[in-house]
């Protein structure tokens, strides 16, 4: 009798015990994201960690004022309360140029900001919401913001989970001393300068002193964070955020060296420049038809999502149409309202998929205010820049990219010079800048890892092996004083000066009593040929 088996396939055997293997190795964690800062353009830099981190299994919620339009399963999200979004927010007009003083300015504004965030932040909902989900199913890390406040820092003491920080721009003088991250203003620009890492004697004075300063300013944000998070949790205890933020185990700050310059990091910062790029997406087809059509290739203009362009001042955008008449390229410029004396060869449109024109094939130019997304997706691109900084890091992102000859600066206050314009615009559209940006854009490109992988397995490496400290510069456990060696300069001193000063005096003695015995020497033999001559 011939028994048959009812046996499954050996290919699904092998598949379910694949998965089984799968579902047993793989960790999930629960992951909070508090994101306080009302700005769109910082928060399309922590959408693609935070979704990427659901998208790899884990728990994710996200307290921010952006939600997720199509969110995954497991990515939850809470908004923020109290602050206006800030979408073409900034009139053109308030602007007219930049000066030592402004650094200080523009520092009040963020500390504004910060201090307004926090107190939003502390007083919606959502903060109770989260606090009471940790009471039930505790959260194994928290990831939040580090711009202009440390507000948040204080929910993590609450938690008692360890923190990740995310930068969307260069480092703010006041996060390098809580990594121990080492910042010589001698060559590492200030994210509020308008210089390259290439000073002159006097750049590097103002640099020096602007860091310096608005290092020590900062602590007036720190005290309203203080005082704030006292208030909200009067029964907590929270110690001084300036203590708390000195366990960050990880920052992930939006830079790369090949645009920002090679600078010193400790394990405990990683760049993930350019992480907001993603996978090319189709243009519309009126979009396709209208840059197929340009044989002469095409000038993108855009100021961005925080600056309304259509407040540009009537002389300068007189100017600057007045200088696209002088070239053959169609010019596509994000305008959000209707153009008045708009040249045949101009086109607006309120909005672009600026990633996706950008990499056309047919731009030969990016017409840009400097702001920090469109510069690395300019450079992802391979695309020259002419760059028009208004203010915050659009100086320093635009210093970085002339100094490495894929970006042309043009001075705001000099738009309404229609032949410097065409000037600036005919030096961006050169061979040579085009060959340089062409040669940025293949070494920012060129990473052993893609961004968003290294920043998913940093933020996981936190949570597994974070407890153990492996990352973390033992310089953030230093005084001042240690830290720069001046306990040791002192003690040196001292040894050299008490190793010196007998010897010295020894000789003083030797010399001078030589010279005394000398002297008297002298006289008494003057003495005696008087008494004879007598």
């Amino acid at each position: 009798m011939v028994r048959t088996c009812n046996c499954y396939p050996l290919p699904l055997l092998l598949a379910l015990l694949t998965l089984l293997t799968l579902f047993s190795t793989v960790q999930t964690y629960r992951i909070l994201g508090l994101f306080p800062h009302p700005g769109l353009s910082h928060f399309k830099v922590f959408h693609p960690i935070m979704r990427g981190l659901a998208e790899a299994g884990h728990h994710v919620t996200v307290v921010s004022y952006f939600p997720d339009a199509n969110p995954v399963p497991n990515y939850h999200d809470l908004r923020f309360e109290g602050q206006e979004v800030l979408t073409n927010a900034f009139n053109l007009e308030d602007f007219t140029g930049r000066s030592f003083f402004d650094n200080f300015k523009e520092f009040h504004e963020l500390a504004a900001w910060g201090m307004g965030s926090c107190s939003a932040a502390l007083n919606s909902s959502a903060i109770d919401t989260v606090l009471e989900t940790h009471q039930s199913k505790p959260y194994d890390l928290l990831v939040m913001e580090y711009f202009a406040t440390d507000c948040m820092a204080g929910i993590s003491w609450l938690m008692h989970v360890p923190f990740v920080g995310l930068s969307s721009c260069a480092l703010m003088p006041w996060h390098y001393d809580r990594v121990g991250l080492p910042d010589s203003p001698s060559y590492i620009p200030s994210e509020f300068s308008t210089f390259s890492e290439q000073m002159s004697i006097w750049e590097r004075v103002e640099n020096w002193v602007v860091t310096r300063a608005v290092k020590h300013l900062y602590s007036i944000v720190q005290r309203s964070d203080n005082m704030l998070l006292r208030e909200r949790f009067p029964h907590a205890a929270i110690p001084d955020v300036r203590d708390i933020v000195r366990n960050t185990s990880l920052i992930l700050v939006n830079q790369h060296y090949t645009l920002s310059g090679a600078r010193p990091l400790v394990p405990s910062v990683v760049e993930i420049g350019g992480i907001h790029i993603r996978a090319e997406k189709p243009l519309t087809e009126d979009l396709r038809r209208l840059m197929e059509s340009a044989t002469d290739g095409v000038i993108v203009v855009s100021f961005g999502s925080v600056l309304k362009a259509a407040t540009l001042p009537e002389a300068k955008r007189n100017a600057m149409l007045e200088a696209f008449k002088q070239f053959d390229q169609l010019v596509l410029w994000k305008w959000e309202e209707k153009m008045e004396n708009q040249p045949s060869n101009v086109f607006t449109q309120k909005w672009l998929p600026q990633r996706d024109v950008l990499c056309h094939r047919n731009v030969r130019l990016f017409v840009s205010h400097g702001g920090l997304l469109g510069v690395s997706e300019a450079v992802h691109c391979g695309v020259p820049v002419v760059l028009i900084p208004i203010y915050g890091d659009q100086f320093l992102n635009t210093a970085a990219l002339e100094n490495r000859g894929a970006g042309v600066h043009m001075a705001y206050e000099s738009l309404d010079n229609a032949s410097y314009v065409v000037e600036c615009i005919a030096k961006g559209l050169s061979e040579t800048t085009k060959q340089m940006a062409v040669s940025l854009s293949k070494a920012y490109r060129q990473r052993p890892q893609q961004p968003l992988d290294l920043a998913i397995w940093s933020i996981i490496n936190v949570i597994e092996h974070g407890a153990k400290r492996y990352e973390r510069s033992y310089a953030t456990q230093l005084s001042w004083p240690v830290y720069y060696s001046l306990d040791v300069i002192a003690m040196l001193a001292f040894v050299i000066f008490f190793t010196l000063a007998p010897v010295l005096y020894s000789l003083r003695k030797t010399c001078c009593g030589n010279r005394f015995k000398s002297e008297a020497s002298n006289l008494t033999r003057k003495q005696s040929k008087k008494q004879k001559s007598n």
